[in-house]
């Protein structure tokens, strides 16, 4: 029983330190937008539509659940998300996902 009191505290002191730094990150925000909406807009040079696409992407839509967010196609979808690949170099959706979390 000591043993899970002590892992519990452990966890706790690890969940208020991050959420330390959440609430920093989200203090730091340039012009009221989010890091990882800026690193879009600066470093992969992201579209308006293609932010949205990437946006529900890390979301976890399916591209058929996009193209219905956005009323578009889901083949337009497929081209926005190939454009988006190629920008970022990367190959598929879960790197895509992975690069943009890590960004923020």
């Amino acid at each position: 029983m000591k043993e899970l009191i002590r892992q519990a505290r452990i966890h706790q002191e690890i969940a208020q330190d991050l959420l330390a730094k959440a609430e920093e990150i989200s203090s730091a925000k340039p012009d009221n937008d989010s890091s990882a909406e800026h690193l879009v807009r600066t470093r992969w040079k992201f579209t308006g539509r293609e932010r949205q696409v990437a946006g529900l992407l890390i979301g976890g839509l399916s591209n058929r659940r996009i193209a219905r967010s956005l009323t578009i196609s889901e083949r337009t979808v497929k081209n926005h998300l190939h454009s988006i690949f190629c920008k970022m170099g990367v190959s598929d959706r879960t790197q895509a996902v992975i690069k943009l979390m890590r960004a923020s």
